[in-house]
């Protein structure tokens, strides 16, 4: 004993004195740098420092395990002892280690033309860490160091900029995993949407221009754009009823019009009103975000959204929880322009309000691969290409969704969802839903007081819908849907797929071509 309680107190301080040794590269100027390798992705200082100090405890409990067993008469009470200290220096090494946070002046590096560094001043004073800008071939980037960024309105990042955090949020080996915040950038929003009643979509010209980028928190992406490497936090805590139909509210979005276009019926009739924004029941308005045109070659990729809620959060929690409307939404352009190559990649978002992914009016060419979305209150990926010009050519690969519908308490969605669309391809996706005892059957064929109007909650994996929300199908369209996995989120071993859980559903006389195999 007279042996092990000195030692054991000595590697304990060693091991914070240690740990504190190895936090320095990363904590003193909050700019850990980070490498790159295109076919491994990226590797962080943090993570190699979280790595070398799990290694160091490591060694420390193997020496302390001989010394307990030699040293003390009765083992089990040594061994007792060393994990207690042990844990007690697991826990105290991060004490006053929280990471720093800044206000929202940030956001005029970004929006603004000029390329230059800038030193930060946290919130509780001293200095912080810096921003760093260089311009290579035209384009702007920002390397954005450990912190937590306040974020209070829709920050416009202008055509040829790229922002880019310290590191990677999302494990590869599991999406779930929250990552360590010593080395990771966070944008959180300062305000959110509270009330169902709030105007949020311009229906009946009730908002005025310019309204929507103060409550839609989060980045309006325009063309040859980049944004990697970041955590963002909403604080939405409902879906208006006027955002119902969906126009957006996305943490990230394209320029193009405010309010949704026509979406109630079907899209034949709406070919000559391809310009100019409508709301949902068809009423013209002049409402945009950005220039209201299409733009090209966006990149969202390694992006983490809304994950403060604890793993396991119960339904209730889900329901009453911070999170965003949607997490990437492309818009509907106001001179019906296309938006070409907008590239979602290893995106993971735990919470929104509305839908995950969607792609709306005229997208082309575009991709979502490797995402994993979970908890949303309408489908996780949608193509809603409703009655634009030539919604084609984009595709949706080896993608997780789970639990859609829950924040609406699953009034409405399913993992995939069309509305509309000259050509998509989905494939590869993995879909986590609700068990079959729990999916509410009595929705079928024409819904119930749980899932209105048909049979659109959690009962397929994908849902090809026609005769609503615009929806178009022009001649020889095809909707490729195939190789996908509709699975139990409660045992995943377990597939869903049943005669009244198909794959896939579509509505009676849809003019939806769907193509099953590759």
């Amino acid at each position: 004993r007279s042996v092990l309680e000195p030692l054991q107190a000595g590697v304990a301080a060693m091991v914070q004195t240690t740990w504190g040794a190895l936090a320095t590269e990363v904590d003193e100027d909050g700019s850990a740098q980070h490498l790159i390798d295109e076919s491994l992705g990226p590797t962080s200082h943090g993570q190699r420092l979280r790595g070398a100090r799990r290694a160091l405890l490591g060694l420390f409990a193997g020496v302390l395990f001989v010394v307990a067993l030699v040293s003390s008469t009765k083992p089990s009470q040594g061994l007792a002892k060393l994990s207690g200290g042990l844990l007690q220096a697991w826990k105290t090494q991060g004490a006053g280690s929280q990471i720093p946070e800044y206000d929202s002046s940030w956001k005029a590096l970004i929006s603004g033309s000029s390329c230059s560094d800038r030193t930060l001043t946290p919130k509780s004073g001293g200095q912080g860490g810096k921003i760093t800008c260089e311009r290579r071939s035209g384009v702007r980037y920002f390397k954005f160091p450990v912190g937590k960024f306040d974020i209070d309105e829709q920050v416009v990042v202008p055509a040829n900029t790229a922002i880019e955090g310290n590191a990677n949020p999302n494990s590869k080996s599991d999406k779930t995993t929250k990552p360590c915040e010593s080395d990771q950038t966070y944008f959180v929003a300062t305000t959110g949407i509270s009330d169902p009643e709030a105007p949020y979509c311009g229906t009946d010209n009730k908002m005025q221009q310019g309204d929507a980028q103060k409550f839609r928190i989060g980045f309006l992406l325009n063309s040859y754009t980049t944004v990697r490497n970041i955590n963002f936090q909403g604080k939405d805590t409902t879906r208006p009823y006027d955002n119902g139909n969906l126009c957006g509210g996305g943490v990230f979005e394209t320029p193009g019009c405010v309010s949704p276009g026509f979406g109630d019926g079907v899209g034949a009739g709406w070919e000559s009103k391809r310009t100019g924004c409508y709301d949902h029941t068809g009423k013209p308005n002049n409402l945009i975000t950005g220039d209201g045109k299409g733009v090209t070659d966006v990149v969202i990729d390694s992006v983490r959204l809304n994950d403060l809620l604890p793993s396991g959060a119960s339904q209730e929690a889900l329901v009453a929880g911070h999170g965003s409307q949607v997490a990437v939404w492309v818009a509907m352009t106001q001179d019906g322009s296309a938006t070409k190559n907008v590239k979602v990649t290893n995106l993971v978002s735990m919470l929104t309000r509305g839908d995950g992914i969607n792609f709306h009016g005229n997208v082309q060419d575009s991709l979502v691969e490797d995402c994993h979305i979970e908890n949303t209150g309408d489908d996780i990926y949608a193509f809603w290409g409703a009655y634009a010009e030539n919604p084609s050519g984009s595709v949706f690969r080896n993608n997780v969704g789970k639990n859609p519908g829950v924040t609406r308490n699953y009034g409405y969605g399913v993992c995939v969802a069309v509305y509309g669309a000259k050509d998509v391809t989905i494939t590869g996706t993995k879909c986590f839903d609700r068990s079959q005892p729990d999916w509410n059957p009595g929705q079928v064929p024409s819904g119930n007081d749980a899932c209105l109007h048909g049979a659109y909650c959690n009962s397929c994996l994908a849902y090809v819908h026609d005769g609503w929300f615009g929806a178009l199908y022009p001649g020889g369209n095809q909707i490729k849907i195939y190789g996908n996995e509709y699975l139990d989120m409660s045992n995943p071993q377990n597939s869903l797929q049943t005669a009244d859980r198909p794959l896939i559903r579509s509505d009676p006389n849809s003019n939806a071509q769907v193509v099953t195999n590759g």
